[in-house]
């Protein structure tokens, strides 16, 4: 072998050993342990907040879909039966009124009750989650503070 594929050898696996101590630096970072029963309380607390607002937002999202579906549903009756709306009949005229008034009042109900309350839950699961993710994520919990922290735990609503 030549000095020079020699160099080449010896500098590859120099990189290649920087390389694998490199992984294995970011592959060992110590994970934080939680030691105090207060601090892990406040995690516990945490996830219990974004566990209840992911059940109100899922039952807001029921309600939100149920509010758009009808409102799509009457608009859409809505302008099929303008199509075909004879003008000279007063009774067919009459109906469609009530239509427009049932159909105006599905979009105020989703438009400002349904969709800013499906959107304010949301607003306040995803803050809940950042502050979880924030404080507690991927954080260990001392096994004896755990249970100190479960013992009696309160979570203010």
């Amino acid at each position: 072998m030549t000095r020079a594929a020699a160099r080449r050898w010896r500098s590859m696996g120099i990189g290649i050993g920087a390389i694998a101590v490199a992984l294995g630096a970011a592959g060992t970072q110590a994970q934080i342990v939680l030691r105090s029963p207060r601090d892990i309380a406040v995690c516990l607390c945490q996830d219990q907040t974004v566990s209840n607002l992911r059940d109100e937002m899922e039952l807001q999202k029921q309600v939100y879909e149920t509010s758009k579906s009808e409102y799509d549903a009457l608009a859409a009756e809505a302008e099929r039966q303008y199509a075909e709306l004879n003008i000279n009949d007063s009774d067919a005229i009459a109906a469609y009124r009530q239509l427009l008034e049932r159909r105006d009042v599905a979009e105020a109900n989703f438009k400002l009750e349904a969709a800013p309350t499906y959107a304010a839950v949301v607003a306040r699961y995803n803050q809940a989650v950042q502050s979880y993710n924030a404080t507690c994520s991927g954080k260990a919990y001392d096994p004896d503070a755990l249970a100190a922290a479960q013992n009696g735990l309160y979570c203010p609503r």
